[in-house]
């Protein structure tokens, strides 16, 4: 994955560069001498739009104006990579350079790229004790964060990893359920194909924690701008990186029974099979066992008892009653 070492089948071994990370790590603070500032840039297609500021050729734009910069992009901004990351110069297809905005000088204080990896270094194994919080409140003690004047972002953003339906057959599944547990309830350790790590076409948007203790009050009465980033200043507007993201959700999509169980807003689109396999084809790439022994973990710490009782209806599904809508 993006961020590591892979070998290949003749056992050469490579290095995967995230390109993310790097471009974080190796941005510019402000533009070069000479070279117009681009500001809310915006990649509609193989186009390339925003704001421009000290424009200095023969256009002679005014600051703030909102321009269209010819691209020679045969397919768009790959990724967005330019234009989400900001801090490079680009040259449009006369030669000209710009600076995109370098968005990160604007956050609110955060980790760099290698403070990120630092601290994936340092969370706890499974079965440790450690709650997600304790993660959080600890990681601003951290001698090393100190020095290097980080800290860690109030709405801390994480990825998704898309896990499918597809399941081993009997002679390849490695049973990670405790004696007394139905492996099959549970599909944290029935699933284990996932889309690829990284990749955003099939895994979407990421999950946010907010620690609303050090966010302004008035921040939280405005309107949130969606799920995934409810806060817009404090939340960052780029896809985290999976490779330096502090946490990872996964996200299941279980079976066609599980995922059309569910009466809300979006039950007419849960019940699109043809919606449901689609997403489902593209999370059958790879397949780990990350998450898998937290269910044997949770019966060393409560006790199988307590466990049995906690778990007793996991995987079962009750007849939901149709919600009934009031007219006002």
């Amino acid at each position: 994955w993006y961020g590591s070492v892979v070998t290949d089948d003749k056992q050469n071994q490579l290095f995967l560069r995230d390109d993310i990370a790097y471009y974080e790590d190796t941005a510019l603070r402000e533009a070069l001498p000479g070279v117009p500032t681009l500001k809310e840039p915006d990649c509609a297609g193989k186009e390339l739009y925003g704001r421009v500021y000290n424009d200095t050729y023969d256009t002679n734009y005014a600051d703030g104006q909102f321009i269209q910069v010819p691209m020679d992009w045969e397919i768009g901004d790959a990724n967005t990579r330019r234009t989400f990351y900001g801090g490079h110069i680009i040259w449009d297809k006369m030669g000209r350079r710009y600076f995109i905005e370098n968005e990160h000088e604007l956050w609110p204080p955060h980790y760099s790229a290698k403070d990120s990896i630092a601290a994936r270094a340092r969370l706890p194994s499974i079965g440790d004790g450690r709650t997600i919080l304790d993660v959080l409140k600890g990681q601003d003690n951290e001698e090393g964060y100190a020095r290097g004047g980080g800290s860690l972002s109030p709405c801390v953003t994480m990825p998704r990893v898309l896990y499918g339906s597809r399941e081993d057959n009997n002679e390849n599944r490695t049973r990670a359920a405790p004696d007394g547990f139905d492996e099959k309830k549970f599909a944290t350790l029935r699933y284990r194909w996932h889309a690829p790590k990284g990749e955003f076409e099939d895994n979407k948007y990421g999950k946010t924690i907010i620690d609303v203790s050090r966010i302004p009050e008035e921040s939280l009465r405005t309107k949130a701008l969606n799920i995934h980033r409810p806060l817009v200043y404090h939340c960052r507007k780029d896809p985290q990186p999976y490779s330096t993201s502090l946490f990872r959700v996964n996200h299941y999509l279980d079976s066609y029974e599980a995922y059309s169980y569910r009466n809300d807003v979006r039950s007419k689109l849960r019940r699109c099979k043809e919606c449901y396999e689609k997403k489902d084809s593209g999370a059958a790439v790879s397949a780990d066992n990350d998450i898998r022994p937290w269910l044997q973990e949770f019966v060393n710490q409560v006790g199988y008892e307590k466990a049995q009782r906690l778990l007793s209806n996991a995987g079962e599904f009750v007849k939901l009653q149709t919600p009934q809508r009031t007219k006002n």
